[in-house]
């Protein structure tokens, strides 16, 4: 049986949430774990995330009718690439309108395509607000939070931005020091491919791999937690509909 292909979208509607930093991460991770990944940059105005990651990572515009369509299209290809898609501020609400208005969640089903939204949380009201209506608007699809320690500290996240399902758990991004956070934040530069770099400092590598190494372990326990989610529901659409007879021992 092949695998279900995940796509994983990682949103927020306001800038500097620490986004486009865990898209990195987790593109680097899954081309690590699986041996490919195509991330999809929707900042129309940088390509931040292209310039980090140029060998995976594809631009994507979500404004024009033709580029919506090619996108999507691209999105619901079962052929186990995993795939990320870095959702920027100022696309956010047309990424998910066009997501909704096609029925993404249902197409996703019949297509072996298991999406998951990580969302990253910020203290602002408008943060707040809006994950609540995407946990409506999208119900079908798990959703994580993802708390930055590095952006927001002394707020209570966990209750303005609560897990709602056992697939969507939080992931907690450690914080960085300032001295790796500028070096990380150079273009391009590999999470991956860069650990053992001469030119990162010994102190500053043993941070970078313990911060990897943290975001890795969340990343693969998500992953099995998408698969499991997919195997119940495969079996659940495959069984026969009957009622349950229990089966007596022999005497």
């Amino acid at each position: 049986m092949s695998r279900p292909t995940p796509v994983c979208i990682i949103a927020s509607p306001r800038p500097r949430t620490g986004r486009t930093t865990l898209a990195r991460a987790l593109t680097e991770f899954y081309r690590t774990d699986a041996g490919q990944a195509v991330a999809y940059d929707l900042d129309a105005m940088d390509c931040t995330l292209q310039q980090f990651l140029p060998d995976c990572t594809v631009p994507a515009d979500i404004g024009a009718t033709q580029s919506q369509v090619k996108l999507f299209d691209q999105l619901i290809v079962a052929d186990e690439t995993p795939k990320i898609v870095d959702v920027s501020a100022p696309a956010f609400e047309a990424f998910f309108n066009v997501m909704a208005q096609i029925d993404f969640a249902g197409e996703a089903r019949r297509q072996s395509i298991e999406p998951v939204i990580l969302f990253t949380a910020s203290s602002d009201p408008l943060s707040i607000k809006t994950y609540t209506r995407m946990r409506a608007r999208f119900w079908s699809i798990p959703m994580a939070p993802v708390y930055n320690d590095g952006l927001v500290r002394g707020h209570n996240l966990r209750n303005e931005f609560p897990a709602v399902s056992a697939v969507g758990l939080p992931v907690h991004v450690p914080a960085l020091s300032p001295a790796l956070r500028t070096l990380i934040d150079t273009k391009p530069f590999s999470l991956m491919d860069e650990r053992r770099s001469p030119r990162i400092p010994e102190l500053l590598e043993a941070e970078l791999n313990s911060w990897v190494k943290r975001l890795n372990l969340q990343f693969r326990e998500l992953g099995l937690r998408m698969l499991l989610a997919s195997l119940r529901g495969s079996l659940t659409e495959t069984l026969p509909d009957q009622p349950f007879t229990r089966v007596r021992p022999p005497a």
